[in-house]
């Protein structure tokens, strides 16, 4: 389990670093754009994995302290908030240097109005909010690059002739 604690947030920063790259339209850029989303894809799919083993339901073979020892490494290592209401999780969030580079205080701000209800509501969690944030932001840089991709493509076939 520490590899995958260990991990989960360095895969994520690195997945939004691959996917906020701009680069200029010529050949060798385009291709490397192509491949950051490529790899930025599968970063992602890594992480979810690893939140569902992390996060997930425990499996019914565990030992009984296991869910206590769980909770305790998870809110160590900050993979989980601590806070109960809307004031003490943002001020949470805003403190977290990784959240500060995926998203701006605002952003942060309005996700948790947006969410903070929801994900108090039946099997979630709120301790697990910050790793929704984080996933959904790069949901949402995965979508963005997979809608341009092909726009790209068409510019770059256009250009190249």
């Amino acid at each position: 389990m520490a590899l995958i604690q260990g991990d989960i947030f360095l895969h994520a920063a690195r997945c939004h670093g691959l996917l906020q790259k701009k680069l200029p339209p010529k050949a060798p850029e385009y291709y490397k754009a192509r491949n950051f989303l490529k790899e930025g894809q599968t970063l992602y799919e890594d992480i979810l994995k690893r939140v569902k083993l992390l996060l997930g339901p425990i499996p019914p073979y565990s030992p009984a302290d296991y869910e206590s020892q769980r909770a305790q490494i998870l809110a160590d290592n900050k993979i989980i908030v601590r806070g109960q209401s809307l004031d003490a999780i943002l001020d949470e969030l805003l403190g977290d240097e990784l959240l500060k580079t995926m998203m701006t205080a605002e952003e942060i701000g309005a996700y948790l109005r947006a969410h903070l209800q929801s994900q108090g509501r039946g099997k979630r969690k709120l301790a697990n909010i910050k790793v929704r944030m984080i996933l959904d932001k790069l949901k949402e840089l995965l979508a963005k690059g997979l809608e341009l991709r092909p726009l790209a493509q068409k510019y770059y076939q256009s250009v190249d002739k």
